[in-house]
């Protein structure tokens, strides 16, 4: 049993290296445990016989290596004696009795010891034992010394004059000296008060003018360190008279650098949300709002506090309920969710708004970081889009009303002029009247052309927009030779090489393109019988074809190469429209090729058109301005 100095008996029951491990690390924790080792159980039990019908120890440690049933029945020899008697167990990794197996046979407590950690735990559960099965005497005063010396606080007794009575091994730490060292010197903690607080508030505990005291400061400790403190005061009495304060302080110097920290970050973070142009939300997943920038605040007319007082339904108007609270709880855990709604404002305004959604950490917990773009100015551009489109498709419908005319009726009309000259011209013998009929002929002739032009100008507008496909070279230019030499049979048209059979990149336009270059070529000749001469090549890389069409005409001056396809641009004594070669550019260009002229060898001028090949126009259909061959 308990010794009277207050030793505490214990009996080890291990070999020598877990005797030792158990007895360090039991004395490092409490010097009054007198500990006695043997090496086995049955020892144990010669020893527990030798104590007669009593127990003259206050706690058993036994270890289970290979002897656990021993040791089991050592238990038992122990409990018929004293049936709450504090008996652990300490086993080794390789042992076989389980801890469940330890304590249905009445172990107080098993630890399966690895390493030093583990007896460390084995010693703090030898205190808890004995302390519960209450074996040994309490000395109240000794009770009181532990508590402080214990404590993972700055915990002391005052006198009445503010020096210490007692002090905790934490608080000792602070300033630098062993608890002893302590004993007797004035607190730094209570002057600061003193200091810092009207009258007197360690007297007025002292009086019992006040229960408690407490609060935080900045106190300079010993070795010139600043540190910020936490404190708690409460008068101390004894036989109902107040002879001193305890005290509990905590240095809080880490939490204040980690709170002012926090509050930084959440200001720069307020800082950069209230300086977008969109508005940001913080929301909870239970649909509140907890955060918003000043953006918000602004563009709704509603104050901070009250938007944090409301929830999302409160501002969309372009959701339902059930439509919010789907979005919120099907957000993805690694991705973005992006969606058009509206907001609603304060004074009914409202707003339409893309979010772009996800999840966050915010002040511990996983809330929806929503950024809402204002798309009213887009919204606008749309609509006015959508009514642009929709006169675009009017006009084009107008357009091709207007075409139908051209194309039949006044062309047919011109056609009957053009065959009624003639006729004329066959009845006619006055030299001078059958030039006139000619001149009938031919400007109905001409004012076919324009119907042929006018209607080309419509097709092509019309299909602005339209894809280029595959389209074969050959037959098109043919058919176009054959209706220029049916057109102007004095005219000699000639092609030097064999059209090849490739397809270029274009659409059922590409005839207009070859008709109006055989035109002009005619139209600016001098010539009564004027020659055209056609040929094509491909280029050497095989993803260009050009057609060149050159005439004997009177040729096209340096300062006008650059400039003859403009649109109303035509010579002075040319006879065509002045539109035949802005359309052959404008189409070239909608194709991805490239028109322009040159002078040719005598007289008269050549003019290029290089087109793509289809295949390897439409692996490159980016490339839109190509080089000249």
């Amino acid at each position: 049993m308990s010794d009277g100095d207050g030793s505490v008996p214990l009996l080890v029951v291990a070999d020598p290296d877990v005797a030792t491990a158990v007895t360090e690390a039991v004395r490092g924790r409490e010097t009054r445990f007198e500990i006695e080792t043997v090496r086995t159980a049955a020892a144990a039990g010669e020893r527990l016989r030798d104590a007669g019908s009593g127990v003259d120890f206050d706690c058993v440690v036994s270890s289970v290596s290979g002897e656990e049933r021993d040791a089991l029945k050592f238990l038992a020899a122990v409990r018929s004696r004293e049936p709450k008697f504090p008996f652990l167990v300490v086993a080794d990794p390789a042992c076989e009795l389980t801890a469940t197996e330890a304590l249905d046979a009445g172990v107080t407590d098993y630890v399966r010891a690895r390493g030093s950690d583990d007896y460390e735990e084995l010693a703090v559960r030898v205190e808890r034992a004995v302390a519960a099965a209450d074996r040994r005497p309490v000395d109240s005063s000794l009770v009181y010394e532990r508590v402080f010396e214990q404590m993972l606080e700055g915990a002391c007794l005052y006198d009445r004059e503010g020096r210490f009575l007692l002090a905790s091994d934490y608080l000792a730490d602070f300033y630098g000296m062993t608890p002893a060292e302590l004993e007797g010197e004035r607190s730094l903690l209570v002057e600061k008060i003193r200091e810092e607080r009207p009258g007197d508030p360690y007297q007025r505990l002292l009086d019992e003018d006040v229960d408690s005291l407490e609060g935080e400061t900045q106190l300079v400790t010993p070795d010139g360190e600043s540190r910020a403190l936490s404190y708690r005061f409460a008068p101390f009495q004894v036989a109902g008279e107040v002879v001193g304060v305890i005290a509990v302080s905590r240095d809080i110097t880490d939490r204040q650098e980690r709170e002012q920290k926090l509050k930084r970050a959440r200001e720069e973070f307020q800082e950069l949300i209230d300086g977008m142009n969109d508005t940001v939300w913080v929301l909870g997943l239970d649909d509140q709002i907890h955060a918003v920038n000043e953006t918000a605040v602004e563009l709704l007319g509603y104050s901070r506090d009250e938007l944090l007082s409301m929830t999302v339904h409160d501002i969309d108007a372009g959701l339902s309920d059930d439509e919010i609270s789907a979005l919120i709880s099907q957000m993805p855990t690694d991705g973005t969710q992006v969606f058009e709604t509206v907001h609603r404002a304060k004074d009914g305004r409202e707003i339409p708004v893309e979010i772009s959604s996800s999840l966050v950490s915010y002040r511990g917990e996983t809330v929806v970081l929503s950024v809402a773009r204002d798309i009213r100015t887009r919204k606008r551009y749309e609509a006015e889009l959508r009514e642009q489109n929709r006169l675009l498709e009017t006009q084009r419908d107008e357009l091709a009303v207007l075409n139908q005319v051209v194309r039949h009726d006044v062309r047919n009309d011109l056609q009957l002029v053009t065959a009624y000259a003639e006729l004329l011209g066959e009845h006619i013998a006055d030299e001078e009247a059958r030039e006139y009929v000619d001149i009938v002929r031919k400007r109905a002739n001409h004012a076919v052309e324009l119907t042929e032009t006018a209607r080309d100008m419509a097709e092509m507008m019309r299909s602005r927009g339209v894809e280029n496909e595959p389209v074969s070279l050959r037959p098109v230019l043919e058919a176009e030779l054959a209706s220029l030499r049916e057109m102007t049979p004095n005219a000699t048209v000639t092609v030097d090489t064999e059209v090849p059979a490739v397809a270029v990149l274009a659409d059922d336009m590409l005839g207009s393109v070859f008709r109006n270059l055989l035109t002009n070529a005619v139209q600016h000749t001098d010539e009564d019988e004027p020659t055209i001469e056609v040929s094509v090549a491909e280029t050497e890389a095989g993803d260009r074809v050009v057609v060149r069409v050159a005439d004997d005409g009177r040729g096209i001056p340096d300062e006008r190469k650059e400039t003859v396809f403009a649109k109303d641009k035509k010579g002075l004594d040319s006879r065509g429209t002045g539109l035949g070669l802005y359309l052959v550019q404008s189409l070239v260009e909608k194709y991805g090729g490239h028109v322009w002229v040159e002078d040719n060898d005598p007289r008269g001028a050549v003019f290029a058109v290089e087109l793509r090949v289809a295949d390897a126009g439409q692996a490159d259909s980016d490339q839109s301005s190509p080089t000249r061959s």
